[in-house]
């Protein structure tokens, strides 16, 4: 339900107290599906590991890169952006639980106004941003901010090029800004690309879980997909600056899969407030570090409800029974980037405020089912392909002319390609990446 215009909470520039020097950790968990969660580490890089791990390492299976951006290229990054994009009218959401039934308001303000909103965030009365377009527009200095964090987001591919540069300009995705307050918690959901998305924390705490799916001859994740009782959503697209909004012929590749189904269901009353994390990260940071892990794992603590994890006991079922673990929880720091492959359901929930940048790129490792993607959706008749496209493994240097062969068969001018699917904290709204 869109309202009108929502009372200001006091105080200006609030994210500034959120700054404290921090180290940035990330601790991955493997849910039990008893009556505890039984954690297990799983490997955190570096960016210098991750750039020499073998191929393919990390291709099926999400991970976090550390130290990717430090706190003080952070911090710069965070009032850059309130600087260059904070007059900005974005969408604030805000869901509100009354006796047990979630409602959903949106409101229309410029983005450093939301700020006041998400720091006052809680689990009862959830408010957050997800904007996109910004990253690039036309607005001076959006251009410069958005090269700083594609930079970030290709570290971990020195030498090989994004795909997506090869684009359009109009069909290049842009990345997504995402404000969440203490308590807001995205939908149940798989990304709608065949590409690889990126997350990059540039303030706060992020939790993230994950349902890998079965291996393909198990069935993959159309496994998954019926036993969540998923369904297709199209992303919101923007108004583009050249082409307008997209017409009814416009064939939009990036509809994705949700859930009505929840990771989150139930929050236990001990569950720290957004105010007592940070008290405890300032008095001492080991013991906030351990405290974070517990409550990120705790299935008392943040508990999926009934329903969800008979799903999820099914899709273990799929995948050789009580042993096989399928829930995985990642916890995400400032200056974190998270690496999200295709196929992978998620869901967010915000202990503490944070911002976030979300974005995507495809190169030669997965140029294949990106390929297999664009024709299936925009219907393009296979039987006569170039032979390019019928290649089964590419080397970095064929992007542009694998991109233009694509464009020539596929109409790719009518594709409209958008990054992420907008999130949703109730029914009004669909879904996405945060």
């Amino acid at each position: 339900m869109r309202v009108g215009p929502l009372g200001r909470h006091g105080g200006n520039s609030r994210f500034a107290a959120m700054h404290t020097a921090v180290t940035c950790i990330i601790v991955l968990a493997v849910l039990s599906f008893s009556d505890a969660f039984s954690p297990s580490l799983v490997r955190r890089v570096s960016l210098e590991d991750y750039i020499s791990s073998k191929p393919g390492e990390y291709e099926e299976l999400p991970v976090v890169i550390a130290g990717v951006v430090s706190p003080e290229e952070t911090e710069a990054l965070v009032d850059e952006l309130i600087e260059v994009l904070g007059a900005q009218e974005v969408d604030l959401q805000r869901k509100i639980r009354r006796d047990g039934s979630p409602e959903t308001e949106i409101y229309s303000m410029p983005l450093s106004e939301t700020i006041d909103f998400i720091m006052d965030s809680s689990h009862d009365d959830a408010f957050f941003a997800f904007c996109e377009g910004l990253l690039p527009c036309s607005i001076p200095g959006s251009e410069i901010l958005s090269r700083k964090l594609e930079a970030v987001r290709d570290a971990p591919f020195p030498g090989v090029p994004s795909w997506f540069d090869f684009f359009p300009r109009h069909l290049r995705p842009s990345d997504a800004v995402i404000l969440a307050g203490a308590g807001a918690s995205s939908t149940l959901h798989r990304d709608p690309f065949e590409w690889t998305g990126t997350s990059l924390c540039l303030e706060g705490t992020k939790i993230w879980r994950f349902v890998l799916p079965p291996a393909d001859e198990q069935g993959g994740v159309e496994i998954v997909d019926r036993f969540l009782s998923s369904y297709r959503l199209e992303s919101i697209a923007w108004e583009d600056e050249e082409r307008g909004d997209p017409s009814d012929s416009t064939t939009i590749i990036s509809a994705g899969w949700q859930s009505d189904l929840s990771l989150y269901d139930f929050v236990d009353e001990d569950f720290r407030t957004a105010f007592e994390w940070f008290e405890m990260e300032e008095l001492d940071s080991d013991v906030f570090e351990v405290n974070l892990e517990r409550a990120a794992v705790d299935g008392s603590s943040l508990k999926p409800s009934m329903e969800t994890l008979d799903a999820l006991n099914g899709i273990r079922g799929t995948k050789g029974g009580a042993s096989e673990p399928n829930f995985v929880t990642a916890i995400q720091r400032p200056g974190d980037l998270l690496i999200i492959p295709a196929h992978c359901w998620h869901q967010t929930y915000g202990p503490v405020p944070s911002i976030a940048i979300a974005s995507q790129r495809f190169d030669s490792s997965i140029a294949r089912r990106v390929i297999d993607h664009i024709l299936s959706v925009s219907k393009t008749d296979t039987r006569n392909l170039p032979q390019l496209l019928k290649m089964h493994h590419f080397e970095d240097g064929d992007g542009e002319e694998v991109v233009r062969v694509v464009e020539s068969v596929s109409d790719l001018y009518l594709v409209h390609i958008t990054t992420t699917q907008a999130p949703a904290m109730g029914d009004e709204v669909e879904i996405g990446v945060y």
